[in-house]
């Protein structure tokens, strides 16, 4: 995670410019690739490829017995909750 962060704090703000308009050329396993802007493949590839790896690792922790849930996945909404809404545990 530091290696992250590290990386990250070398980027400038002026390299994210027109991002969501520069081409990108996604090159595939099977030799196809997609040719897109930076906004579909964020929209159309990238949070469509994380949504679906999380789903799977949901999957299989529950198979193996961790009481998961929704509301693991959504905690920040606690913020939202109405006094007194709460479920009783």
């Amino acid at each position: 995670m530091a290696d992250a962060a590290a990386l990250l704090a070398t980027v400038g703000s002026e390299e994210f410019e027109f991002a969501a308009e520069r081409p990108i050329a996604h090159d595939l396993p099977m030799g196809m690739i997609l040719d897109m802007p930076g906004e579909q493949y964020v929209l159309d590839w990238a949070l469509p490829q994380v949504a679906f790896h999380q789903m799977i690792a949901y999957a299989l922790l529950r198979q193996a017995g961790v009481p998961l849930g929704k509301v693991d996945y959504v905690p920040h909404m606690f913020a939202y909750l109405s006094p007194g809404t709460a479920p009783a545990d």
